[in-house]
């Protein structure tokens, strides 16, 4: 009976005792031998794409990435290294009990180029969505799926959609991707994708109009969503809004002076902790992110929206660089011949594609081409 009842007495010491530590260690809690006491510190989970990458903290190697570190509470650099592609960098504020996520895409250092036509390709444009590209070739109209197959294939065949006998200078898409505007002289064409059928337009101008509402009111729909703080300052001192593909955030650029306040949502756990710009100045370019409250100044720089909404691309002199939405880790993708200074991501991100003539020979007309980047 004694023995029963210093069991169950150290039982009721143990169990509390254990479930304690264990909640603490879920927590992020160390016991350090130094202050002979559990001390909090936070989690870095590291995963990156593709997977197998060195994780260096302030330069010295950790771990693989796919890996979660304990680290005490401070600013650390960090830096994931995989050979054969450009290495990501950048300095992370580790929170106590909190869990900071980095899961950066690695690009190729020496990226392939596959052809994706053969028979010369010009005007190339992408649809708003960025799944299909028109483009002309010998008098023809083609389009190219640049979505991924359900069995992983990306470069398809081009489908023909129409025969020509006129001088086209440029195409564009309908708002919702359905059809396709054949601009000519002294005339326009409108093809039908869905239907396969082409009709002469004779009032360009309002039919140019109702696209461009179409657009607006889309444009509208989202910013009804935003905070009210937030879509006051982008109506009165912003202008050439675009959402990113997810629609989670938006690249403006300031027309007049503003301060964004601060904790317009409430903020997550593990948020980004770079530096952010919260006073606008007229002309420069931000990012705004819904998910995380966070805006960022960027380099005065043509930008367009990556397909994974984590990174813009600039093309400029021949040279395609992709950058983090927050403007850090800049990377060369690609760097050679172009035409037209065309390039445009793939919607799965693993590749880009560009227009050029790598023959060297003007007479020779250009071709689209895949650049991987996986």
């Amino acid at each position: 009976m004694r023995t029963r009842i210093l069991l169950f007495l150290l039982s009721l010491i143990l169990v509390p005792t254990v479930t304690v530590a264990v909640i603490l260690f879920a927590r992020g809690y160390r016991f350090s031998p130094k202050k002979q006491a559990f001390q909090a510190t936070g989690l870095l989970s590291a995963v990156s794409l593709p997977n197998g990458a060195s994780v260096y903290i302030n330069n010295e190697l950790k771990s693989a990435t796919d890996t979660t570190l304990n680290l005490t509470p401070g600013n650390y650099q960090v830096k994931i290294k995989k050979e054969g592609f450009s290495p990501w960098e950048k300095t992370l504020t580790i929170a106590p009990e909190v869990v900071t996520r980095v899961g950066p895409l690695l690009f190729p250092s020496v990226p392939s180029l596959k052809a994706v036509t053969y028979s010369g390709a010009s005007l190339p444009a992408i649809s708003d969505d960025g799944s299909k590209v028109a483009y002309l070739s010998e008098n023809k109209l083609y389009t190219l799926d640049l979505s991924e197959s359900p069995l992983g294939l990306l470069n398809r065949e081009s489908k023909l959609i129409f025969n020509f006998k006129f001088l086209i200078f440029k195409l564009e898409w309908s708002p919702d991707n359905k059809q396709i505007l054949l601009m000519s002289t002294p005339s326009a064409y409108l093809v039908d994708l869905s239907k396969s059928e082409t009709q002469p337009v004779f009032d360009l101008k309002s039919l140019i109009l109702e696209w461009n509402m179409s657009k607006d009111i889309k444009a509208d729909r989202n910013l009804e969503l935003l905070p009210v703080v937030l879509k006051n300052i982008l109506a009165t001192a912003a202008a050439d809004l675009i959402w990113s593909p997810r629609e989670n955030k938006i690249m403006y650029t300031a027309t007049a002076s503003a301060t964004i306040p601060n904790n317009l949502i409430r903020e997550l756990p593990g948020s980004s902790t770079q530096t952010q710009d919260r006073n606008l100045k007229p002309g420069n370019i931000y990012i705004y992110d819904l998910e995380e409250d966070r805006n960022f100044e960027l380099e005065n720089e043509v930008y367009h929206w990556f397909s994974d909404s984590n990174h813009l691309m600039s093309v400029r002199d021949s040279k395609v660089t992709i950058v983090e939405y927050d403007g850090q880790n800049p990377t060369l993708v690609y760097s050679g011949p172009m035409e037209s200074g065309f390039a445009g991501p793939y919607p799965s991100s693993k590749q880009i594609l560009i227009l050029t003539n790598l023959t060297g020979n003007p007479a020779t007309l250009p071709n689209l081409y895949a650049v991987s980047l996986r």
